[in-house]
């Protein structure tokens, strides 16, 4: 008996109605149920949320129950549902009896034998019974078969069905336990009394032709039978004669597929027609599909949209989310997205997978619905309990960033697993980047490499990118260039983001292709107009200096300001330096500044070099030596720690700082080893300066073979520096053969790139073309455009510039000699830190020319080029010294013996570093000059270096007059 309590909280409640409601809802699960290893907690899950959402919210677990059973026909109607809570305990595990469960699904089926007559109650109150005794005993039989048809259908939507659904035989009348047959239950009992006789014999044909139709179902899977198609497409054929509309439907299935008959899309669409036609929902969905897809006949949206309208009226769920992508993606009718979703929502309450997964993306994006994280974690969750692979991924992403749960990346992996095991590329790209960093799982860069080659294999872009990743940085696998390369071509080719950039930088870095300035350009710029933001700043550099496009400073400063909004740091150095030299922009030292110290701030290293150069300097600011100081000793900590990790741009300066004496004294020697670290490291600015030391001997034994090596080195990476001084030694046979075409030929590109870049106001560049004519290389000599070109560069800052100017100056090459602008030139150039301008200066200095004398400001500019020379003065005799010093330290040595009173002999020894290009750049007129005051002091060597060199002098003076 209930209790008065119970009474109490139902009062005024039609309690009966909510019975049969429940009842008949309860059926309506059970039937579309695929997912039968979790049959026990989707219905547990459903009873729960059918009784939330009822008006009386008094009504619980242990209330239903015993409504049920103190009802008059608990035996008749409830008992299997009754069997159900005692079997399994929805929230009470106390009331657990399976014992008692069992009783009461088989006291159900035995009313079969006791009772005469049934009502659509106790018809339904059986079929339930049948699933859950089933289910009891044999569960892993039903999987089984179950699993053998589904092997035959593919995963995705789209595609065509079978009508395979078998029939149980209550009292004469043929229920689908598959189907939702309530209303032809109702219907056939308005009529039973009328009609019994015409009814029973009709439903008897009705038998017999779905027998046919399952049989031809067991020989088509091999269900109970040996696997036979050609018996299935028989059994089909037999049946569909007797009127089956399910077998008319799998003999156009048949057809169309070539099973046990030659395919036959046009006959399918007859089949599928003649059964459409009578009423078969599977048919109706199946032309739809067949509209859609132009399968046997034309394609025609707006029929396969009436279709599917007409499957899915009738609540058949395929129909339904079909109907829903209809209106989603407008095919056949206009665009509605409330539709879509109210269609979804039919289809998914009807059990569907494909529309609880395509309603739980809907959720996520808000699509056509109030976003809802919560409700979109439901519907995945309902989807892969299921087993549909796509919802189980999706619902592995929601456990790994935390959509409508709580972030567990143990969970994400194990969902991940599951699907990537079943073939879903994403999941195994996501299985294999779980393994790589060790989330949700141990660390496993062998399972990595496994699995992102499986989701690559799949076509996952993400996944040929990551592998491209670990090939070209030897992650997990051995260093390969070339699968990198490939790799990330796929990816690209799939226009993946990432890929495209680096594919860019393949073809710049010539990694596992060769270099392309061009191609790399291409991707750039593909990669930076979708807003890469270190692509376009890499596409602004391009333009810059025209690499692998037209100089295009307009363009550079407009992707360098779209990456540097973006928060780039090297495009915000790039911009400060274009500020600072009028590059494509008004000269502006303050943005230049300011643009510098944004860069710095977030860590760029060499915008912190040139900020603290314009502390140091007053540039866009006020001068302040204490924090250039800070900025250059931070810099210079952090490059030892990055230089012994093998960075190689750290490396390169840390040996610059070593080079120029920042925040530590100059030392040619350790400069030489950082250069060559990098240098090893494939750093084409080390190779290039390694080449430029063993060009001088600086800090190095003299090696010309060795300079024109690293300069080739450097070269083929397309660093310009280098292409100019290699140029120079096949032209004049330094370090190899000479081989004036191969000069000619760079000369001549240089000279192309020069005169572009020149024109758009860059100092570098303008410097380089300045010394083509200069040389006569690529081009007629031509001292008047030089000199002009020397002087714009000179204007834009660069030091080179300055230093020739004051040399031009200095030995009247191609203007009038003024020694007041040499020393003015000079200055400028030692101010930016040119070692050869401060020799210069200082010998300015001691001997007065072009300024007063001044010999404390000239040996300290000495001091200053010498650094750690100066304790080798102090720690060696004379005789010893030379012993211990690289080529370019003796020159310093020799300019400190020459300010002692003129040294005739130091003069002597300046002339031949010279002349012979030791330790300094080679320069036959200033080796003259010097040789000149050496010999006036009546040095003998002097003066017979004179006369082998008189003659060659005087005709370069008569070069330069024509």
């Amino acid at each position: 008996m209930m209790s008065s309590v119970t009474f109490d909280i139902l009062k005024d409640y039609d309690y009966e109605i909510f019975l049969k409601g429940f009842l008949k809802d309860f059926y309506r699960q059970i039937i579309k149920i695929e997912d039968y290893t979790n049959y026990d907690n989707i219905l547990k899950d459903w009873i729960k949320e059918f009784l939330n959402n009822q008006e009386n919210d008094k009504i619980n677990f242990e209330i239903i129950l015993k409504l049920m059973e103190n009802h008059k026909e608990n035996e008749n109607w409830f008992s299997s549902l009754i069997g159900f809570f005692y079997e399994f305990g929805m929230n009470d595990s106390n009331i657990i009896d399976k014992n008692k469960s069992l009783k009461l699904y088989l006291l159900t089926i035995n009313n079969i034998n006791n009772n005469s007559t049934f009502n659509t109650y106790q018809l339904i109150n059986i079929i339930i019974a049948k699933y859950l005794l089933s289910l009891y005993y044999y569960k892993d039989i039903i999987l089984y078969k179950r699993n053998m048809i589904s092997k035959g259908f593919s995963c995705l939507e789209n595609v065509q069905v079978m009508s395979y659904n078998h029939y149980e035989t209550f009292n004469g009348l043929e229920i689908s336990i598959c189907k939702d047959e309530i209303n032809t239950i109702e219907k056939y009992f308005e009529s039973f009394y009328d009609s019994f006789n015409k009814n029973q014999i009709y439903y008897i044909k009705k038998k017999e032709s779905e027998k046919l139709n399952d049989l031809g179902c067991c020989y088509q899977y091999g269900i109970g039978k040996i696997k036979d198609e050609y018996k299935a497409f028989e059994y089909y054929l037999k049946s569909a004669k007797g009127g089956n509309l399910g077998a008319q439907n799998n003999l156009g299935y048949c057809y169309q597929n070539g099973i046990g008959i030659i395919k036959d899309e046009k006959k399918a669409i007859e089949l599928y027609l003649k059964a459409a036609n009578g009423g078969n929902l599977d048919a109706q969905y199946n032309l739809g599909i067949c509209y859609q897809n132009g399968i046997g006949i034309n394609r025609d949206n707006k029929k396969a949209f009436e279709w599917y309208f007409k499957s899915a009226k009738e609540e058949y769920s395929p129909a339904q989310n079909m109907l829903g992508k209809c209106y989603y993606n407008e095919i056949g009718t206009e665009k509605d997205l409330k539709k879509a979703i109210c269609w979804y929502k039919k289809s998914a309450e009807n059990g569907n997978k494909f529309a609880q997964y395509n309603l739980g993306n809907c959720y996520k994006d808000g699509i056509g619905i109030e976003k809802n994280e919560i409700k979109a974690f439901k519907y995945y969750k309902n989807s892969a309990n299921q087993k549909y692979l796509y919802a189980q991924f999706q619902l592995g992403s929601c456990y790994d960033i935390g959509i409508g749960i709580e972030i567990n990346k143990t969970k994400a992996f194990e969902l991940y697993e599951d699907a990537a095991e079943k073939g879903h590329s994403n999941a195994q790209f996501k299985l294999g980047y779980f393994y790589e960093f060790g989330i949700g799982t141990e660390k496993d860069l062998g399972k990595a490499i496994y699995w992102y080659e499986k989701a690559a294999e799949g076509g996952d872009k993400i996944a040929q990118h990551n592998l491209g990743q670990c090939y070209r940085i030897g992650k997990g696998v051995d260093k390969d260039n070339d699968k990198a390369f490939e790799n990330y071509k796929k990816s690209a080719d799939q226009e993946y983001l990432e890929s495209q950039f680096q594919l860019g930088c393949c073809y710049y870095c010539g990694i596992g292709t060769e270099i392309n300035m061009t191609k790399s350009f291409e991707f750039w710029k593909i990669a930076a107009e979708k807003g890469h933001n270190i692509a376009q700043c890499n596409l602004g550099m391009l333009y810059e200096y025209g690499r692998g496009t037209e100089i295009d400073l307009e363009k550079a400063i407009y992707w360098y300001k779209k990456a540097s909004d973006g928060g780039n740091s090297n495009a915000q150095c790039f911009l400060g330096q274009c500020y600072k030299n009028g590059k494509g922009v008004v000269k502006d030292n303050i943005m230049a500044f300011e643009y510098y110290k944004k860069s710095t701030e977030q860590g760029n290293k060499r915008a912190q070099f040139l900020l603290g150069d314009c502390y140091d300097k007053g540039i866009g600011t006020e001068t302040n030596k204490t924090k250039a100081n800070e900025l250059y000793n931070s810099l210079f900590d952090l490059y030892i720690k990055e230089a012994e990790n093998e960075k190689n741009d750290a490396q390169l300066c840390l040996g610059n700082f070593y080079y120029l004496g920042y925040c530590t004294e100059r030392d040619y020697y350790e400069a030489v080893y950082w250069f060559n670290r990098a240098a090893e490291n494939g750093n084409e600015v080390a190779q290039f300066c390694l080449g430029c030391c063993y060009m001088l001997g600086t800090g190095i034994e003299k090696n010309e073979i060795k300079a024109f090596e690293y300069y080739k080195k450097s070269a083929e990476k397309e660093y310009l520096d280098a292409k100019l001084n290699l140029a120079v030694c096949y032209f004049k046979g330094i370090g190899t053969e000479v081989n004036k075409a191969k000069a000619n030929e760079l000369f001549e590109k240089l000279y192309n790139l020069y005169e572009k870049a020149a024109v758009n106001e860059d100092g570098v560049m303008q410097y380089c073309f300045g010394y083509l004519f200069y040389k006569g290389y690529g081009t007629k000599k031509d001292l008047d455009k030089s000199i002009y070109w020397y002087q714009k560069a000179a204007e834009n800052g660069n030091e080179f510039a300055q230093y020739f100017l004051g040399e031009c100056y200095e030995l009247g090459i191609g203007v009038n000699k003024d020694e007041v602008k040499a020393f003015e030139f000079y200055k400028k150039s030692a101010e930016n830190r040119f070692d050869e301008a401060k020799f210069m200066l200082g010998y300015y200095y001691i001997n007065g020319i072009g300024t007063e004398i001044n010999k404390e400001k000239g040996f300290e500019l000495y001091n200053d080029a010498v650094g750690k020379i100066k304790n080798i003065f102090d720690d060696y005799g004379n005789d010893e010294i030379l012993d211990n010093l690289d080529e370019t330290s003796k020159v310093y040595y020799w300019y400190n013996k020459a300010a002692e009173d003129d040294n005739k002999y130091a003069l002597y020894k300046l002339g031949e570093c010279y002349e012979l290009g030791k330790g300094v750049t080679f320069n036959e007129k200033r080796a003259f000059d010097f040789y000149k005051k050496s010999a006036d002091q009546g040095f003998l060597d002097a003066q017979s270096k004179l006369e082998h060199i008189h003659n060659k002098e005087f005709q370069i003076n008569d070069e330069e007059k024509a």
